[in-house]
């Protein structure tokens, strides 16, 4: 199977949260239809899944971020033309979800989500 290479854009905003170690390996932002200021973001790196939600015209942000071993399911709802991953977590009752994402990048997404659960559940096993 050939994988082909992947053009990660990091908002510059991120960029200050991630460890020094820590490597971005895809970043989904979401379409709307409102001014794209208010656009969400996922970034998904080697560690963790950050939610990035602007606000107020981009003036304040929130984050928040998700470790895989915190994940413990994946679901992809895959329409025509668009897709919604959800992110069952363990430690809160409820759902990260992350719709309006392109078919291609939802399953880019989904492929990485899913190696890297399936890692943190070996390492924490082992």
């Amino acid at each position: 199977m050939q994988r082909r290479a992947i053009v990660v854009e990091i908002p510059d905003d991120v960029l200050p949260l991630l460890d020094e170690d820590e490597k971005v390996l895809f970043t989904i932002k979401q379409k709307k239809y409102r001014p794209s200021i208010n656009r969400e973001s996922v970034t998904i790196t080697n560690k963790r899944v950050i939610l990035r939600k602007p606000s107020m015209m981009g003036i304040k942000k929130s984050y928040v971020d998700y470790g895989y071993g915190d994940i413990t399911n994946i679901v992809l709802d895959k329409g025509l033309r668009r897709s919604t991953i959800m992110l069952n977590l363990r430690l809160d009752n409820h759902d990260l979800v992350i719709e309006d994402i392109p078919n291609d990048m939802a399953q880019q997404a989904f492929r990485i989500i899913r190696e890297r659960i399936d890692q943190a559940r070996r390492t924490s096993a082992a």
